[in-house]
């Protein structure tokens, strides 16, 4: 009961971004951050919130309606892995198990084509792909939207301590989105 009161962390993030267009039609970005939770010792082992994490964006204005756009996105290895469905232990070469490597790293690439028809309508396509290091389990939604697919296979996922998410790590998770925005 101890560490699961302890488990309740603060946590907080930094952020530094700067963008800059060229006269060529050419936007280049990026971003840096720090997170980090305020977890105790004995808990460390599991805190797989604090890390840093980068995003580079590039876009190009094709035409005065056409515009592409591409980014990666990366989170660097976090300080603890609590462990997941099937990465608390992995099976070396002669079938001895070992602990999972903590390998917890993971990237985003990102591609998008934007065609205005006017200043409040666009039409958009868009693909996203995360390649999740072998303890990782970042997610995609449909379009980058939330709607996870890496833990779907959910077993007695009820809530509570006992409750078994099962997300799946070291995945690779494609996600293409199409669509019209209506600015009001």
């Amino acid at each position: 009961m101890q560490l699961c009161n302890e488990d309740v962390a603060n946590e907080d993030a930094a952020k530094i971004a700067a963008m800059y267009k060229f006269s060529t039609g050419t936007t280049v970005g990026v971003i840096g951050e720090r997170l980090h939770r305020y977890v105790s010792a004995d808990l460390a082992f599991q805190n797989e919130r604090s890390r840093y994490g980068t995003w580079l964006v590039v876009s190009q204005q094709l035409t005065p309606q056409d515009s592409l756009h591409f980014g990666w996105a990366h989170a660097f290895k976090a300080e603890g892995d609590p462990g997941q469905h099937n990465s608390g232990t992995l099976t070396t070469d002669g079938g001895a198990a070992s602990y999972a490597p903590n390998d917890n790293q993971a990237d985003m690439l990102t591609a998008a084509y934007k065609h205005m028809y006017s200043e409040n309508l666009t039409w958009y396509t868009n693909v996203a792909a995360t390649f999740n290091g072998p303890s990782a389990h970042y997610d995609l939604g449909a379009g980058g939207r939330g709607v996870t697919t890496d833990c779907h296979d959910a077993s007695n996922a009820s809530g509570g301590i006992n409750s078994a998410p099962q997300c799946w790590t070291g995945t690779t998770l494609v996600g293409i989105s199409t669509g019209l925005q209506w600015k009001f």
